[in-house]
């Protein structure tokens, strides 16, 4: 793969951010510098750049004498980012459904009519509608008016993403935008503690994801 001159740290960075993410670059695998700098025909320098980045951003790590590798979640980190979830998505479907506005409905709405056009057409990619999915959460959260839960929301949204991705495993990628139609009628129709239960409903727990990826693996 060729990249512009322009911001060549950043391409790098949107490059393998999307690999990590979708899973090209699984869970655990070594990523070895010299071999992304002759892939990739960057140097050296913008590969560790870059890989320094998504070691801030918790998507890869670095161990001495070990090199890189994508960061993998053991029980423990499963059990924090599924709580950090129902913690963030609840209190931001329940904040918003108590000050639902009518340019907010709208805007929630309009987008929850892509998300649900996006599943239902033929040639639908299993990347997109993750993205979707989180992007649906990170809309609401954003909709509730707290730049506070915005800022720790965004902290933690790769991670976000990742967990999403191994939620949809053994999941009919098509319902996922079903999934969520209880909860936006909910913000819309402006009951709090219903949005906010559904939102931690529609959560796959830990325990559940823990066996996914146990079944996968065999």
């Amino acid at each position: 793969m060729k990249f512009s001159k322009q911001s060549l740290e950043e391409q790098a960075v949107e490059y393998l951010r999307e690999k990590i993410i979708s899973g090209v670059y699984g869970v655990g695998e070594k990523l070895v510098e010299s071999t992304l700098s002759k892939d990739l025909e960057l140097s050296r320098t913008t590969i560790r750049m870059a890989l320094n980045t998504l070691a801030n951003e918790g998507l890869v790590i670095q161990k001495p004498y070990a090199g890189w590798r994508v960061v993998s979640f053991s029980e423990d980190d499963l059990w924090e980012i599924y709580h950090l979830r129902v913690a963030f998505e609840s209190q931001a479907a329940e904040m918003l459904a108590e000050r639902i506005t009518d340019e907010k409905r709208e805007k929630l709405k309009a987008f929850f009519e892509q998300y649900v056009a996006l599943c239902e057409s033929d040639n639908v990619c299993l990347n997109d509608i993750c993205q979707f999915d989180l992007k649906l959460h990170q809309l609401i959260v954003v909709l509730s008016g707290s730049q506070r839960l915005a800022r720790m929301y965004n902290s933690v949204l790769n991670q976000l993403l990742m967990f999403i991705h191994m939620t949809h495993l053994d999941f009919d990628a098509k319902e996922s935008a079903n999934s969520h139609t209880s909860l936006v009628e909910a913000i819309c129709q402006g009951q709090p503690a219903l949005a906010g239960k559904l939102a931690k409903e529609n959560i796959t727990t830990f325990t559940e994801l823990g066996k996914k990826l146990k079944e996968s693996r065999k």
